[in-house]
């Protein structure tokens, strides 16, 4: 039993590469992007406008949702999310403007901005700025696909050369993943397993539960199931999507075929390894006695560039 449970940690950290891939595949010299003076709010503009090579003084994205924040902070001020600048903190954006002398605000209009905030709008910014002198308010409108809101923000920085670039490379992945959607209906039981790794070396763990992002872009398309709801019972509260992990002994009961790992795949690791330490019977759970324990990306519709590659991401894992 203490062999298969070091295979299976081995096998945890023989996976994690997988996150990485991507980005060291594609590794070429960088340049920098252009800073323009204005404020930008909403994750699928302020994506794509990155992929074009701009970026604002100042943007109001879902950090925890955007993978790439964590590198536009490095030239951008992060303002919070259009939750927090239109509800909690509705004065951040038009203050942030005044004391920079920012006078063009853009924003983006979408269907629908949030599965877990519905009322979030960061159209409505516009009703908050109303005394920032001479400012300009501009729109990107999503509704009708990310190709055209490719175009459109091309448009705006006067980028569209470089857009129709984007947009053809964007077209041809998703043509991509339309031709594996009609190969693979993969029928596996999928647990989501989301980790994050405090500086005192706490772990803590959620577990996305259905009904959210992952199935919607990723488990549904690819004919799969996502059986958090088996742990799921009427007095846990979903946040976000997510409920609380806990030491995860009830793995026994869902039986998943294959466990992912988001955020902090080491977190989750090390939880794993805990609860199977305390119990070895859970080496028979299918996932971790097949090794199917893979660290992917999240996808929470705001890195919609980059969806090809993630989606590619989870289904050449779950195809295993």
């Amino acid at each position: 039993m203490k062999n298969r449970c070091l295979l299976f940690i081995a096998l945890c950290f023989f996976c994690m590469p997988a996150v990485f891939g991507l980005t060291c595949a594609n590794a070429s010299p960088y340049k920098a992007p252009e800073k323009i003076k204005a404020v930008m709010v909403g994750d699928r503009l302020v994506d794509v406008a990155l992929s074009l090579g701009v970026v604002a003084e100042g943007v109001s994205v879902r950090a925890s949702m955007w993978p790439k924040a964590d590198e536009i902070k490095v030239a951008s001020q992060l303002l919070g999310c259009p939750n927090s600048v239109t509800v909690k903190h509705p004065e951040a954006i038009a203050n942030f403007m005044k004391e920079r002398g920012i006078t063009r605000l853009i924003l983006e209009k979408s269907l629908k901005f949030c599965l877990y905030k519905k009322q979030v709008n960061p159209v409505k910014v516009a009703d908050l700025v109303k005394d920032v002198p001479g400012i300009t308010i501009e729109y990107v409108d999503f509704s009708g696909g990310v190709v055209s809101g490719i175009a459109q923000v091309a448009t705006l920085f006067g980028k569209q050369e470089r857009g129709r670039h984007v947009a053809a490379a964007y077209e041809k992945a998703m043509k991509k993943v339309e031709v594996s959607l009609a190969e693979q209906q993969l029928g596996k039981r999928v647990l989501v397993l989301n980790g994050n790794y405090a500086a005192s070396g706490k772990t803590f763990i959620r577990v996305e539960a259905p009904g959210g992002y992952t199935d919607q872009y990723i488990l549904n398309p690819l004919g799969c199931e996502n059986v958090a709801g088996v742990m799921i019972t009427d007095t846990m509260k979903v946040s976000k999507g997510h409920v609380p992990g806990g030491r995860l002994g009830w793995l026994a009961e869902v039986q998943p075929d294959v466990i992912v790992a988001t955020g902090n795949g080491f977190a989750v690791q090390l939880a794993l390894h805990k609860a199977l330490k305390k119990n070895p019977a859970l080496a028979d759970v299918p996932a971790i006695k097949n090794g199917a324990v893979y660290s992917l990306p999240f996808y929470g519709d705001s890195s919609v560039i980059e969806y090809p590659q993630i989606f590619k991401q989870w289904g050449t894992a779950l195809g295993q």
